[in-house]
């Protein structure tokens, strides 16, 4: 696979425009909204963001969503435009998406609970040149 993008800005995109088009009456999705936009915010400067811990179930749940929401709704009208720069961006998405949620509930586990308030969780990115959660080369699964 070659690389789909030189920074995260492009999944920055998908995290927002997910974000916008989500009903947030509910009081705990405007929550986990709020999580995906965060993210964004620091993907837009780097490959990493930050979270606090108490919000990480919140979190990985808000990118369980993205993922959903990216296959069912944008996945099917990419394939029906076949733009296959889309089509390689959103695969990436759907599959960091998943990777992400994991690794946010994986860091949690690492955390004293008398510490879930104040600690912060880092999640590195996936990198830009293979599927997330594959290793390069083959099909053996990976946490990026």
């Amino acid at each position: 696979m070659t690389k789909i993008s030189n920074n995260y800005q492009f999944y920055a995109g998908f995290l927002r425009f997910v974000a916008a088009k989500t009903d947030k009456t509910d009081v705990n999705v405007n929550a986990m909204m709020a999580e995906l936009n965060q993210a964004a915010d620091q993907l837009d400067q780097g490959s990493r963001f930050t979270l606090l811990a108490s919000r990480a179930q919140a979190a990985s749940r808000s990118f369980a969503g993205v993922a959903q929401f990216l296959q069912h709704r944008i996945l099917p009208e990419a394939q029906a435009h076949g733009n296959q720069n889309a089509l390689t961006q959103i695969e990436w998405a759907i599959a960091a998406s998943l990777q992400i949620g994991r690794a946010i509930i994986l860091h949690l586990d690492d955390i004293e609970p008398d510490k879930v308030s104040t600690d912060f969780i880092e999640i590195k990115m996936p990198p830009l040149d293979r599927t997330p959660g594959l290793q390069e080369g083959n099909d053996k699964p990976t946490l990026h």
